[in-house]
This record gives structure tokens, C-alpha cells and sequence, in this order.
């Protein structure tokens, strides 16, 4: 797209209608006043930008990664022509293009894109979730298909500086020795939340810090906590049948800080007897740019055990020890977690992986993306009940942490979103609230749960 136009040009060349998303309706950027179209317009083309500027700012240090200087420099070349052109498409509104190299997933995709109605398969005009994971998921298919830069993780250097945060410290003092009680739960589930936080691809007016009194800091963000359903998520966790082992699964969102937050609650969940092992599961490819790849688990074990902090290192060898063990383990990858599909389809998508998920007792899908994929990039209502919105999604006891970073959202009470309007009309796109929400298995009626 040229610069020189307008956005008054844009808006009437592409159609954008200057209103925000209808209730029920797909979130999409064509509605001008939503998130949907702000990250189209302007975040995703900044960020593809970013991964050019480091390709030709590193392409020296890129180089070496494959067995011919040269030839891995002409596939930067090419890959930042890949990039350069897809920007374009973007913002200037083009139809998906199918997958033709050796993407493991592409067959998933292309029929995706086949099955779309025509009149949705851009980028303003196809529902926000589907635009956006396209987008991540193009941008990663032009490394995969180059011989040097497969496994290049494009992300990788903001993700590690993500971790060099003074707030592990003081994190890894207060949790050295901890109770087994539902305040001291409370509080590790409510860190965890906050670290949600650090998010890489949306800057966040308030960045969390925790300080050394970190449980006391935790308590002046609990009016920000919108749905509070941790009474019930340690509930759950206390009735666990013991006579087999209790398997906890994080769906893992952003790497550093937050990463580490997810470490600290499966420490505590498996110290304090609540499950027997604890999985990851984490995305396959580098994702919207923070997510958690394979590789940032041992870096980040390995940062922490080389800490100046005796606490820190402390923590280190103990999660070490514990995947050793199988106490932790690193779930297999799989790639329904980058494809375009929100989760109520994955049980006719991905049974393989449906059924994993159902061998857990309970699964904790953390931030914004997890919860836009629980919900489907719908404008529910803010009062519709978690269970409708989820749409039969439940291969077990489920619950999310989500800090609040698009507009859709479920469960609040009557008023409450409207009261929020009040105070800022776009509170739903900040980070600054929060929701934990719970969802029994049993509580969905259908046959496999009164079969189990």
C-alpha cells in the first residue's frame, strides 16, 4: 500500500465500516472501531517490518548458520522479499494464498483456506483470528523452506531479554518455602495471571514488575480481576482421583517472564501433591512472537541455572530435576496449535490431539490468543456464560488466565461492562484487567462426560 493514502482513502477503498463489531458477529477488521482492524493497520505490518529490519541488521551473524555463507545470504534475500510482499498483501487487503513447500501442516491450511466463503478470505474482510494466525503462519513457512533458516527463530532475541527482568528474584525469594492452602494457590494463580502481561507483540501501558513483596504487590491488582474463579480451580484440584496418576497440562502462551511464572505454579502443583505431572504444551513454530517454542524451555532452565541469585539457581536445578524425572514434561508438538481453527472444532480438526487433552485432569490455557481461540473471535455479549461461548469444548476440567487484550470477552456480570465503557472505552484492549475462569468437564451434559 502506498503511504501517502489516507486513511479515509483506505477505509472507502476497502470497504471498512466505521462502527464497531455487531453483538454475534465475527470479530474482523472491516469494523474500523475495533482491536481487529488497529492490529491489521497498524501492529501486524510493524512486526513483519521488525523481522526484515533484523534480517538485513543480522545477516551477518544469519549467515553462519548455514554451510555456505553465501547461499544462506541469498536465501535472506528471499525470505525478506517473501516478507516484503506479504506486507503488502496485507495492507492492501488481499485473498489468502495457499501453502506449497514443505510445510508439515499445509494440507490443514490450504483446506481451510478452500473452504472459506469468498467474500471472507482476505485480511480486513475474514474474521481477525484467522487473518492474524495467516499471517504468523506465512511468515514462518518462508523460513521452513529455506535449507539454512528451518529452524531460525526469528523471535528468539526479544524473547531471552524478556527473561532479564529483576522480577524472578524477587519471585524466587517469596516462593522457597510456601504452604499448601488455598491463599498461598491464590496467589501463585493471580502472579501467573500478571505475567501474562509481558507480552512481546502488544506493548502494555503498565508493565508488571513484581518486587520483593511480591504477594502484597499481587493484592493492589485484584480489583482489576474481573471473574475470579480460583476457589473452584483449587476445588478441582483437591478432588483429583488419586488412585491414578493426575496429569495438569499448561497451554502455554508468552515465553520469559511469564514462562517462568508457569514454572513457578507446576512447581507448586507437583510439590504440593496436587497432580503427579505437569505437561506443556507449546507451539511448534515461532508465534506471535513471544509464545513458547521447544527450544526457549532448556534456554530458560539453562538462564535461570546460571543466575547470580542462589534462589534463582536453586529454582533452576529443581525444574531440571523434575523433567528428568517426568514430573514436568515438554507435551509433543503439534501443529493444530498454530493452525487458524478455534478450539471447539479441534475434537473434528485434531481427536489425537482432543483426546490428549482429555487424559489431563485439568488444562490451564494461559493469555489473549488461548482465550480468543477458547471463544472463537466472536462479539459475544459480555454476560454470555463461559460454557455457552465455549461450544462444546471440554475434553476435560478446563481453565484460562487471560489478561484482557482484545475485544471479546465472557461471564462478566450485568453492568460490569458497561461501567468499564464508562471509565475507558477501551479497557478491553490494555492488559490492565484480568479474568480466571473455570469450567468443570461434568458441567457440559454431553455424552463423554457421562460416560467418564
Amino acid at each position: 500500500m502506498n503511504n501517502l493514502i489516507t486513511a479515509a482513502e483506505f477505509d472507502s477503498k476497502y470497504d471498512i465500516i466505521d462502527t464497531g463489531t455487531p453483538r454475534h458477529t465475527a470479530l474482523s477488521g472491516r469494523y474500523k472501531r475495533s482491536f481487529a482492524y488497529y492490529t491489521l493497520r497498524e501492529r501486524l505490518p510493524v512486526i513483519i517490518t521488525e523481522v526484515i529490519d533484523q534480517l538485513n541488521k543480522d545477516k551477518d551473524e544469519i549467515a553462519t548458520l548455514g554451510s555456505n555463507d553465501e547461499e544462506t545470504r541469498e536465501e535472506i534475500k528471499t525470505v525478506v522479499g517473501c516478507l516484503s510482499k506479504l506486507k503488502y498483501q496485507l495492507q492492501t487487503d488481499k485473498k489468502f494464498e495457499k501453502f506449497n513447500g514443505e510445510e508439515p501442516d499445509k494440507d490443514v491450511w490450504n483446506n481451510f483456506i478452500a473452504n472459506l466463503p469468498s467474500d471472507v478470505g482476505s485480511f480486513f474482510r475474514s474474521c481477525w483470528l484467522y487473518a492474524e494466525c495467516y499471517m504468523y503462519r506465512k511468515v514462518s513457512s518462508f523460513f521452513e523452506n529455506t535449507s539454512a533458516l528451518k529452524s531460525f527463530d526469528y523471535f528468539a532475541k526479544k524473547k531471552k531479554n524478556g527473561l532479564k527482568t529483576d522480577g524472578i528474584l524477587g519471585v524466587a525469594k517469596v516462593v522457597r518455602r510456601t504452604e499448601k492452602d488455598q491463599k498461598t494457590f491464590s496467589n501463585l494463580i493471580k502472579l501467573n495471571l500478571w505475567g501474562n502481561k509481558c507480552d512481546l507483540s502488544l506493548m502494555i501501558p503498565k508493565e508488571f514488575k513484581p518486587s520483593d513483596n511480591v504477594f502484597e504487590q499481587l493484592d493492589s491488582f485484584n480489583s482489576n480481576i474481573l471473574i475470579d474463579n480460583i476457589k473452584q480451580i483449587w476445588d478441582c484440584l483437591e478432588a483429583a482421583d488419586r488412585s491414578k496418576p493426575v496429569i495438569v497440562e499448561f497451554i502455554n502462551d508468552n515465553a520469559g517472564f511469564e514462562l517462568f511464572t508457569d514454572l513457578v505454579v507446576a512447581d507448586y502443583i507437583i510439590d504440593k501433591q496436587l497432580a503427579t505431572k505437569v505437561r506443556f504444551s507449546v507451539k511448534p513454530i515461532p508465534w506471535f512472537v513471544s509464545d513458547v517454542v521447544p527450544t526457549d524451555m532448556p534456554w530458560t532452565l539453562e538462564y535461570l541455572s546460571k543466575h547470580e541469585s542462589p534462589f534463582v539457581k536453586e529454582l533452576a536445578a529443581k525444574w531440571k530435576q523434575y523433567f528428568e524425572e517426568g514430573k514436568f514434561v515438554l507435551s509433543p508438538v503439534h501443529y493444530f496449535w498454530v493452525s487458524p481453527y478455534e478450539f471447539y472444532k479441534m475434537r473434528e480438526v485434531a481427536p489425537d490431539l482432543y483426546q490428549y487433552l482429555a487424559q489431563a485432569h485439568l488444562v490451564i490455557f494461559k493469555g489473549d490468543l488461548n482465550y480468543r481461540k477458547l471463544l472463537g473471535d466472536l462479539s459475544w455479549d459480555p454476560t454470555d456464560d463461559f460454557l455457552t461461548c465455549l461450544r462444546g469444548f471440554q475434553p476435560t476440567n478446563i481453565c484460562t488466565l487471560r489478561t484482557v487484550k482484545a475485544d471479546l470477552i465472557c461471564g462478566l456480570p450485568q453492568g460490569k461492562a458497561e461501567e468499564l465503557n464508562r471509565l475507558d472505552s477501551q479497557w478491553m484492549c490494555t492488559g490492565e484487567y484480568g479474568v480466571i475462569q473455570f469450567m468443570e468437564k461434568a458441567a457440559c451434559g454431553c455424552n463423554e462426560a457421562k460416560e467418564n
